[in-house]
């Protein structure tokens, strides 16, 4: 009996490969209101066309004057000002100031031209028709907002990629953005594969296990802003498997396929690709867990396929380290930051064969120590209990404890 064994890529081929393979893939793009942006992906850079401030803006009620004539004063030396006008908020500042004078202002209010400063109205005192008594030095610029301090024309405010928050919507409204162009979210499909998968809601019988892939697979390409199309389950059947692939990749833009990736006698998975899509270009990643994991592309519907492991901490893994980094790289959308963290315990890995180590987070006197979750592939709850995970390069003998790590955030 011959054996075909799988010829694998390191995870950075296998990105690389993916990447090559879809250059003609681009995410769609449309328009909405700003108001209907919240966790959108920006899709080009916003940049302010005009200033805010577009004038000079007192931030506190008080006295607009020039600086130079408060200095020195105080409760037992205060200064003598002239007041000529008064600038309601809603009003342009048509006097100037100059020494000796002062505007009264209002928050939000324009300060007139020849000010440079701002007097608290709490520090100042009316000792005659039309004149005031200041008991506080302020510096130049004190409690005025420049014009363009808050932003500036031609400044980029919102990033492609970036999704967006509430105060990107804030800034919009600030400069008249009333609408802004976001990428729409990728179609994704998910089949999953297996004679002894059940649905959640049917009860259990003797061999079959529930079918928790499609579900997880379903959340977390909810969480990255995609949306699912449709969730199927079929059995290991070619035909059935071919007829759910090639039924979605006319109106998807990614298939997640789990199980029936790997060798075996039921494993049609890359088979169904190859006669669908004439283009498999991955069939093996030198990565635990997640090593037979299938990659293709369909050039003619521009449909990303990827064959996942049946175990649902593998798919999970290779749904993140592949096809969602694929699609980060493609929108620009950018991951949490990793952590630094110092591993508890001495770690094992297979040498030819990057490890991804799911782990604890646990605060300490010193930062971060994370503790690692042993547990094999099949087991959705070493995820459930884990923060990040810790990636170990397949030419390392593991890691000591007490090894500074990197630990990506789930």
């Amino acid at each position: 009996m011959n054996i075909e064994l799988l010829h694998t890529d390191t995870l950075t081929q296998a990105r690389e490969k993916l990447k090559n393979e879809t250059k003609n893939f681009e995410l769609k793009v449309h328009r909405v209101a700003c108001e209907e942006a919240l966790g959108c992906i920006c899709a080009k850079d916003v940049i302010a066309e005009e200033n805010v401030p577009p004038f000079r803006r007192s931030t506190v009620d008080g006295y607009a004057i020039i600086a130079g004539d408060s200095y020195g004063a105080g409760d037992s030396n205060p200064a003598f000002y002239q007041v000529t006008g008064h600038v309601n908020i809603e009003e342009q500042a048509l006097m100037t100031v100059d020494m000796g004078e002062a505007v009264q202002v209002q928050t939000g209010s324009m300060v007139p031209d020849g000010a440079t400063a701002v007097l608290m109205v709490e520090y100042t005192e009316q000792y005659a028709d039309g004149k005031i008594i200041g008991y506080k030095a302020v510096s130049e610029d004190e409690n005025i907002i420049q014009v363009g301090e808050d932003m500036a024309a031609g400044d980029c405010l919102i990033q492609r990629g970036r999704e967006i928050n509430a105060r990107d919507i804030g800034m919009m409204a600030a400069l008249g953005i009333c609408d802004i162009e976001v990428y729409m979210p990728p179609v994704v499909t998910i089949i999953s594969t297996g004679d002894e998968l059940v649905d959640i809601r049917e009860p259990l019988t003797a061999s079959k296990i529930r079918d928790i892939n499609s579900y997880a697979l379903t959340a977390e390409a909810r969480r990255m802003g995609m949306t699912v199309r449709r969730r199927l389950r079929v059995r290991d059947d070619e035909k059935e498997i071919f007829q759910a692939v090639s039924q979605s990749v006319k109106d998807s833009d990614i298939i997640l396929l789990s199980g029936g990736s790997s060798k075996g006698s039921k494993d049609y998975t890359k088979k169904v690709l190859e006669e669908l899509t004439g283009n498999v270009f991955t069939h093996g990643i030198a990565i635990k867990p997640g090593k037979p994991t299938i990659l293709a592309y369909d050039r003619e519907y521009r449909t990303v396929i990827a064959g996942l492991p049946g175990h649902p901490v593998a798919a999970m893994m290779m749904f993140r380290l592949v096809i969602i980094h694929w699609y980060c790289e493609k929108s620009g959308l950018q991951m949490c930051p990793p952590y630094m963290a110092k591993i508890s315990e001495n770690v094992s890995s297979n040498q030819g064969r990057e490890t991804c180590l799911p782990v604890k987070l646990v605060r300490d006197a010193d930062g971060f120590m994370a503790k690692p979750i042993h547990a094999k592939s099949g087991s959705i709850a070493s995820l459930g209990r884990a923060d990040g995970y810790v990636r170990i390069p397949r030419n390392q003998e593991g890691l000591n404890k007490g090894a500074f790590v990197w630990v990506e955030v789930l």
